[in-house]
């Protein structure tokens, strides 16, 4: 396995272990649950197979968040050539916003 990919596993193993308590946590996914089950945003399961649908690999981390007032889901990927990509999808819409590729490979 190739070294970056050791460091990306190792560093995600440490976000989780120094990541956001219970009550953090908690509170994050309430409400996203909250925002989908009033229709507000979309399941993420349906954002995750749109994700899969520009690039195979793995899902290594979600996320969402509001940037400037809009809902934002984050999928962070590795791909099978060992690159790492953020893509950003508007969490109503499931509009495609932005495709970030990590340069520290």
């Amino acid at each position: 396995m190739p070294r970056h990919c050791l460091l990306l596993i190792l560093s995600g193993w440490l976000a989780l272990l120094a990541g956001p308590g219970p009550a953090a946590a908690g509170d994050s996914h309430a409400e996203a649950k909250r925002l989908r089950e009033a229709g507000t945003i979309m399941p993420l399961e349906q954002v995750l197979a749109k994700a899969r649908k520009r690039a195979t690999g793995r899902v290594l981390d979600t996320e969402l968040e509001r940037e400037h007032g809009r809902l934002i889901y984050e999928v962070e990927m590795l791909d099978d050539d060992g690159i790492v990509r953020e893509y950003e999808f508007d969490a109503v819409t499931g509009a495609l916003l932005e495709i970030e590729v990590d340069e520290n490979d």
